[in-house]
């Protein structure tokens, strides 16, 4: 709004000295126009951006709540830091906003989409585009078992070695990207890349390896898509509580989370899945027991993972000694440790 009252000005005279007058620059209209122009784009592409960050909040906060998910894209997160790292997942359950929350800005290239001839092109450079080796960057290769096996020797032998011979060029030169080989089978993963990659391998697990928290995921982000609505008053049945530990889950988070926008706008229903509530007070107190709920299953879960060990909870789940001891208590959680 700033920028546009601005615009309506005519001739700007900006002091870029000391009190001299000869040090007035002269500014004529049409260039404080382009330049508001710039300032007004470039304002409206951050918003979009921040929009778009709270979304993938949103989005990831419930993923968190099991210890084993957790724990994966955690580890995710740390091993695609090096040169070479291999993460084995299901269809749906390493989406582009899920590796820009995990692993930060990427290159990514699906051979589901894409040609394996234009993906090498790309990384390997051509006659009007510079390599994407070249760049420091952490490059996704999604769905590596539909890519024939020599691509992927082509691409292993670049990780390992740390060079590559761009397009039409016999010179050799440093690749300073990071490759991120993704498999949706492991058995498709060739030995020679377990070999490369080391340690730096993770398995992100399937719904169904954590359906038993599936129904506190699903309350939480049911309740966090209500209250971001801000015109859905709602609260959850006994009845749906109990059937919800029974319920067929999808087996990936863009097929969960087109279920939770479905049930939440009526379209599906769980039996008796809605109650009418008329206050907001009371949608507040669910909200709260929803969020206990799920901070008390993911204490015990991380308890779980670690064998009790307070100071590995404590780092994975990023809270102080403290806090830790304060929640198992309020929640009657007991460690041996």
């Amino acid at each position: 709004e700033v920028a546009l009252q601005f615009k309506k000005l005519g001739t700007f005279i900006i002091n870029v000295g000391e009190d001299r007058i000869d040090d007035l620059l002269k500014i004529e209209k049409y260039e404080i126009d382009h330049f508001f122009d710039l300032l007004i784009y470039f304002m409206e592409q951050s918003k979009e951006l921040d929009a778009l960050k709270k979304n993938q909040d949103l989005l990831f906060e419930p993923l968190s709540l099991n210890a084993k998910m957790a724990s994966a894209y955690k580890k995710l997160s740390r091993i695609t830091s090096s040169r070479t790292s291999i993460v084995i997942a299901r269809e749906g359950l390493l989406e582009d906003w899920i590796l820009s929350k995990t692993i930060g800005p990427h290159e990514l290239f699906d051979f589901s989409v894409i040609q394996e001839e234009e993906i090498l092109l790309n990384l390997f450079g051509s006659k009007n585009h510079l390599p994407v080796f070249l760049e420091k960057v952490k490059i996704v290769l999604m769905n590596c078992d539909l890519c024939p096996p020599s691509v992927i020797s082509k691409t292993s032998i670049v990780a390992s070695n740390g060079l590559f011979s761009p397009y039409a060029s016999a010179d050799e030169k440093n690749c300073n990207a990071k490759i991120v080989f993704h498999f949706q089978d492991k058995e498709k993963v060739p030995q020679s890349l377990y070999q490369i990659a080391g340690k730096n391998i993770v398995e992100i697990p399937s719904l169904k390896e954590i359906s038993d928290d599936l129904p506190t995921i699903f309350r939480f982000t049911i309740s966090a898509l209500a209250q971001k609505r801000m015109n859905v008053n709602f609260n959850l049945s006994e009845d749906v509580l109990s059937n919800l530990k029974k319920f067929e889950w999808k087996e990936n988070w863009t097929e969960f989370f087109r279920f939770c926008n479905s049930f939440l706008a009526g379209e599906v229903r769980i039996k008796n899945d809605l109650e009418e509530v008329k206050t907001l007070p009371a949608m507040k107190d669910y909200l709260k027991m929803i969020s206990d709920d799920g901070e008390k299953q993911l204490l015990k879960k991380a308890m779980e993972l670690y064998n009790g060990d307070k100071k590995q909870i404590c780092e994975a789940l990023k809270i102080n000694y403290k806090t830790l001891i304060k929640k198992m208590k309020l929640y009657g959680l007991k460690s041996s440790k």
